[in-house]
Parts: structure tokens; C-alpha cells; sequence
């Protein structure tokens, strides 16, 4: 049978009876891989292999999956006796770590479509999402929705939880806000979402600024890590009171603005704004930009080329539905206006990602799917190319979107490299990212947990 002819569906189909190996040629050198390695059930050989650290593909090397871990990797000489039951001819391809979303709502965009997250969930993995970071929902919706991932990881990525939106009474958004209107209340809440298992706090746009301090200071003692979508908690005092990231490029422009009722002042070129880039780079705060939602759902709802393109026509027909209705909101507020200044704000956005990657602040991948417009998984893809426009190289994006969102999300241990010991999340794409970041949407296959997937066949599972 050849291997071309295989469409591996579950783990359980991953038998060496099932499978024929193709052998392939030599492979060059990877530090640390073991000599011997016992039978496993997937070896990639003589591929290109992305190495996250240095952001450039190592030629010519073999990966080992044994279980939903990776075994090792190497030369394909370290490999020759190796017995696994899948061999993939890795010539001409490019391996990468599995991408992550850092920003992604799967309870509160689909509530108001009549929705559920398994409706959407994979168009992510198909795409080689292999995790997504929610960043603020229903704990006990995201929870339940998690136990749905874990159930059918053909399927779905992996899901990493976060609290509610926390802000001031009343909540912006009913379904996923928590009031929170003064400090003393902060350690009763902050210790019960403890008993949940969660990665992320988001503190939301309206909150104190006092409560915000108090949920990094004891979401910290918890071993949580803090995120923002910040306005009443300004950019500047949350980098000073050790904020870990920052969600959405507004966070940061709108400090920026000369004038706070005009959403197009922003000017790039003062000294406040050469001060903030300059400080949230020294303290180490990443910034997840999510270009994407300004782009889909905000500045440009009433271009037609925009709201129809071909990504956005693959989703379902009820979330379709969804943005179409909430397209006149958006047309009464960030979409009003000329559209030639919403293009000049827009840039300046891009522009001013770029003067944070230039300053050395850590950037991170991440998209607000499903917004309208912002279609789940192939606006990740969207998102990357964005990121390139504002002066990133591909491969410090595709590195932020692997290392650094696993970084954010503390499993830089499990997932966002290609090394042993990681959870076998990755994908095969069939062209260098690096030449062309439009190149991580030529997926060949993904792997999830050590699961060999067709993409199509991800697809059909809708």
C-alpha cells in the first residue's frame, strides 16, 4: 500500500501492519540525539526541520514519534535501524512545531451566533493549529468544552483556559464579564478560580486600576500569568506593576493618542510613545497585537473584498449569519468615517508592531477568532502575513507564533518546538515559511499528539 493512499483517522489506525515505510536518503546534524532508539510508530525522515531557537530550518534531519511524544531528533544515520511502523518521506518538506492562537473566544462569539466551539474547533487543527489560548470565556463552558478536545483530538487543537473578562460593575460583555469593583474582593475570587484549571487572568478594558494591580499581585502569587485588554488601566502602569502581556495593539495606541476622543490621532513620534515601546521591551511584557480583528470585524466591515474573502466564506453558515447581523454595529462606530483614514490608523497599528519588534518586545500570535471576519485557523495564517507586513521577518513570526505563544501559556516544555521529549504536535508543510510566510498555508499533514491527520480529511469531520 502506498503511502499516499493512507489517510490516518485515529491512533487507532496508526499500525505498523497497516503502514509501508519509504526509505530515504542521509540527513545532517542535530545536537543531543540518541544512537538508539526502541521501535516507535513515526519517523519523518531526511526533512527540514524548524528550530524555534534560531529561527531557521536544520536540513536533513529524521524525527521520531513514539506515543504523542517525540522520541528524538538527528542525522538519518543515528535513525537507520530504527523500526516504525509509519515512515514519511520528508524530501522537499518542511517541519514545523504545531502553530498556537494566543487569542481566541470559543464560548462568546459562538453564544450569540447559536453555536457551539465543536462547530468550529476543526477549522483550527486543519489549518495546524494545534492549541489555542482562550482569552476570556465561561470557565465552566470552557471546561466542558475541553473535556470535548481531549475526546477527539483528531479533531480539535489543544485548549488552554482563561478566567473571565475581569472589570468594573456592570460587566461590558454579560456572558463572560466578572465585576469586580474594589481590591478587597480580588484573593476570594482570584483563589476559587484556582480550583479550576486555568493558564490565563484577563483583565478587561473598564477595570480599576487598583483592582488591576491586586489580580497581578495575587494572580502572580498564584502562578498565574496576566493578560490585558487595557483602557481605564493604562499601558504604561500596568508594564511598571509587572503585567505579563498585553492584548491588542489598542491597548498600547490608545495611550498614544494626542486626542482620547479620536480614534486616528495616534502619533507614533512623540516621546511618550518612543517611552512606552522602549519600557515594555526592557520588562519583558509580550504583546499579542491581533491585527486581524481591526482588520475583519473593526476598521473595514463595509469593504466588500474584505468581508468576502475566501477564508471567511469556509466558515459555517449560522456564524455567517452572526456577522452579517452585527455589521451595522461595527458601521456605527470604528468602521465610520472615511476609509481612507481608517487605512492611515490601520498602518499606523502595523507601524507600530513594527516599532516593538524593533525595540526587542516580545511579540506574540494571536487572532480573536471567531470575531467576525476573523475566521478560525486560516486567520492565524492571515494574522502571520500581517505581522510580516509590519516589518517582521517570517521567521521571527512563525517563532512567535510557535515559542513564544507556548512561552505565554508556560508549556514552553510541552509545545512550540521540535525536540525530544515535546508533545508531538507539528506540521508538514510543503514549502519554506521562510521564503514566503504566505508558505504555512501549504499544509501537507498535521500531527496532533503523535496522530498523523489529512487535512481534508480534519474537514470533513464538520
Amino acid at each position: 500500500m502506498a503511502m499516499q493512499e493512507i489517510l490516518v483517522i485515529s491512533r487507532s489506525v496508526l499500525r505498523p501492519t497497516l503502514l509501508s515505510s519509504l526509505l530515504l536518503g542521509s540527513c545532517g546534524t542535530m545536537p543531543n540525539a540518541p544512537t538508539d532508539v526502541a521501535p516507535t510508530t513515526l519517523a519523518i525522515r531526511n526533512t527540514n526541520v524548524f528550530d524555534s531557537e534560531t529561527g531557521s530550518f536544520v536540513p536533513h534531519q529524521t524525527v521520531v514519534v513514539t506515543g504523542d511524544m517525540i522520541a528524538a531528533v538527528g542525522t538519518e544515520d543515528q535513525f537507520r535501524d530504527t523500526n516504525a511502523g509509519t515512515v514519511l518521506n520528508g524530501t522537499d518538506k518542511y517541519l514545523i512545531p504545531g502553530l498556537v492562537d494566543a487569542h481566541v473566544h470559543l464560548t462568546h462569539v459562538l453564544y450569540q451566533a447559536g453555536m457551539t466551539g465543536d462547530e468550529i474547533l476543526p477549522h483550527f487543527l486543519a489549518n495546524g493549529v494545534t492549541s489555542v489560548r482562550s482569552t476570556g470565556d465561561s470557565v465552566v463552558a470552557q471546561s466542558l468544552l475541553r473535556r470535548w478536545t481531549e475526546a477527539n483530538s483528531d479533531r480539535s487543537p489543544r485548549l488552554f483556559l482563561a478566567s473571565p473578562l475581569i472589570g468594573n460593575a456592570p460587566p461590558i460583555h454579560q456572558d463572560i464579564g466578572w465585576s469586580i469593583t474594589e481590591p478587597s474582593q480580588v484573593p476570594a475570587f482570584l483563589e476559587h478560580l484556582s480550583k479550576w484549571d486555568l493558564t490565563t487572568l484577563k483583565i478587561y478594558s473598564n477595570c480599576k486600576p487598583e483592582v488591576a494591580r491586586k489580580v497581578i499581585e495575587v494572580g502572580h502569587d498564584l502562578g498565574f500569568v496576566v493578560t490585558g485588554h487595557l483602557s481605564s488601566y493604562r499601558v504604561d502602569d500596568a508594564v511598571r506593576d509587572g503585567i505579563d502581556s498585553i492584548e491588542h495593539i489598542e491597548s498600547v495606541s490608545d495611550f498614544l493618542r494626542s486626542d482620547p476622543s479620536d480614534l486616528h490621532s495616534l502619533d507614533l513620534t512623540s516621546e511618550r510613545a518612543v517611552q512606552v515601546v522602549k519600557d515594555i521591551a526592557k520588562n519583558g511584557v509580550y504583546v499579542n497585537p491581533t491585527l486581524s480583528v481591526f482588520r475583519g470585524t473593526l476598521f473595514f466591515v463595509d469593504v466588500d473584498e474584505i468581508v468576502n474573502e475566501a477564508d471567511n466564506l469556509k466558515m459555517p453558515g449560522r456564524l455567517l449569519d452572526f456577522w452579517a447581523r452585527d455589521r451595522e454595529t461595527r458601521l456605527a462606530n470604528y468602521s465610520s468615517g472615511p476609509l481612507e483614514t481608517r487605512n492611515a490608523t490601520f498602518r499606523k497599528y502595523q507601524e507600530l508592531v513594527g516599532m516593538l519588534y524593533r525595540a526587542g518586545a516580545k511579540l506574540l500570535v494571536g487572532t480573536d477568532a471567531p470575531e467576525p471576519q476573523v475566521p478560525p485557523g486560516y486567520s492565524l495564517h492571515k494574522e502571520m502575513e500581517l505581522m510580516v507586513e509590519s516589518g517582521m521577518t517570517a521567521a521571527d513570526v512563525l517563532t512567535a507564533a510557535t515559542r513564544a505563544n507556548a512561552e505565554i501559556l508556560g508549556q514552553s516544555d510541552r509545545i512550540g518546538r521540535v525536540a525530544s521529549g515535546m508533545l508531538a504536535d507539528l506540521v508538514v508543510l510543503d514549502a519554506n515559511p521562510i521564503d514566503d510566510i504566505h508558505n504555512t498555508r501549504r499544509i501537507w499533514r498535521v500531527i496532533r499528539g503523535g496522530v498523523l491527520l489529512d487535512p481534508e480529511y480534519i474537514l470533513r469531520s464538520l
